[in-house]
């Protein structure tokens, strides 16, 4: 019993030593272990609190695949900094990864970051720049203008710059941030601004948007911010596009808008938007409407007697003969004896300019037919040679 009790001690000593021996060793994943230099991560920067490319990796982060951890924590500038060394040294390189790292840095030492991203080679801070500002501004804009200030950057790349950042201060807080853009001294800067705003709120909230520019004293001011917003709402609800394209004041980018409205409207129910078509009291606006309306109808040749009759029906001399010239050229690059046929019913004063779109698509298939056809109409025939 006494031998076993004087050999326990003498255990432990050797285990203990054993183990302070071990301890003062440093393991083998912390050799000499350093980020990967990497053009992209190394570049020093005056903002930056310690450099990237001679920071140690922690033991439970050594590679990108533990970034993508939901639950990592992006509260430490270190892991976020290990984080962007690890990225930057893939090939190829992951700029929305790096993105995140960058707008996580942002959030917690703004001036390092965006000094850090505006170092890097253009090909890389020309896709992140916009972005951090933007996302930093939701938050800080005062901060992110005051450091676009401080900077010596080519005047568009500011310009730039500046949008994004209104833009994303302006992510909730629509109103009171184009408040802030009319302030703009720079007059184009102001209206580069506040469309941007404008556009972007639109996406979110078309009626909002649109609301607001309706009820500033000078809504004509923003006729080609709405022009914008109109086409994309055309796309989703055509019905509210309409609301808003009626209020516009009349100009040749309303007209190009109510045509491409008619388009969409005609393919879901042609007879209904052919009534509205037809009561439009702009003459332009009707002729541009209803010449797109006909060009649909007769895209089937089934609907060339109605697109036809459609037009030879207009009572109003000049848009008849306008319609007509329109509704004939299409219905000949499909069948133009079906023209042929029914030339007799023709106004008089649309005859020779129809003629010589017969003759010109007819000679292509019987260049015979098409002349004696031509020389036997009593109207002049010196159009259609």
């Amino acid at each position: 019993m006494k031998a076993v009790v004087l050999a326990l001690p003498i255990t432990l000593v050797c285990i203990v030593g054993l183990l302070s021996f071990l301890l003062r060793q440093p393991p083998n994943s912390l050799k000499e272990t350093r980020v990967p230099t990497n053009i992209e991560i190394s570049r020093t920067d005056a903002g930056m609190s310690a450099e990237l490319n001679i920071m140690q990796i922690p033991d439970l982060l050594k590679n990108t695949t533990q970034c993508d951890d939901k639950t990592l924590q992006l509260k430490s500038l270190q892991t976020i900094k290990t984080c962007l060394a690890l990225i930057s040294a893939e090939n190829p390189l992951s700029i929305e990864h790096l993105l995140s790292f960058y707008q996580a840095w942002a959030a917690l030492d703004l001036h390092a970051a965006l000094a850090h991203v505006v170092a890097q080679p253009a090909e890389i801070s020309s896709y992140l720049i916009y972005d951090v500002v933007s996302t930093a501004s939701s938050d800080n804009l005062n901060s992110v203008l005051a450091w676009l200030d401080s900077q010596t950057l080519e005047e568009n790349l500011k310009s730039d710059l500046l949008v994004s950042a209104y833009v994303g201060a302006s992510a909730n807080n629509q109103t009171s941030i184009l408040s802030l853009a009319e302030s703009l001294s720079n007059p184009q800067l102001k209206a580069q601004v506040m469309d941007s705003i404008l556009v972007d709120w639109a996406q979110q909230d078309y009626n909002a948007a649109l609301a607001w520019i309706d009820g500033r004293e000078r809504s004509d001011m923003y006729h080609t911010v709405v022009n914008n917003l109109v086409l994309n709402l055309l796309e989703l609800q055509p019905s509210e596009a309409l609301y808003y394209l009626e209020l516009m004041p009349e100009n040749p980018q309303k007209t190009k808008l109510l045509a491409r409205y008619a388009h969409s409207a005609a393919t879901e129910d042609l007879n209904s938007t052919l009534s509205w078509a037809q009561a439009l009291d702009n003459p332009t606006e009707r002729a541009a409407v209803l010449t797109t309306i006909l060009d649909l109808a007769v895209a089937e040749p089934q609907n060339n007697q109605f697109a036809w009759q459609m037009a030879l029906n207009e009572t109003e001399p000049n848009m008849q003969q306008h319609l007509l010239l329109n509704v004939a050229q299409n219905i000949a690059n499909q069948d133009v004896l079906w023209l042929v046929e029914r030339f007799d019913v023709i106004p008089d004063g649309s005859q020779a300019e129809i003629a010589q779109i017969i003759v010109k698509k007819w000679r292509e298939k019987d260049e015979e037919a098409a002349s004696n056809w031509a020389n036997s109409l009593e109207i002049n025939p010196q159009p259609i040679n």
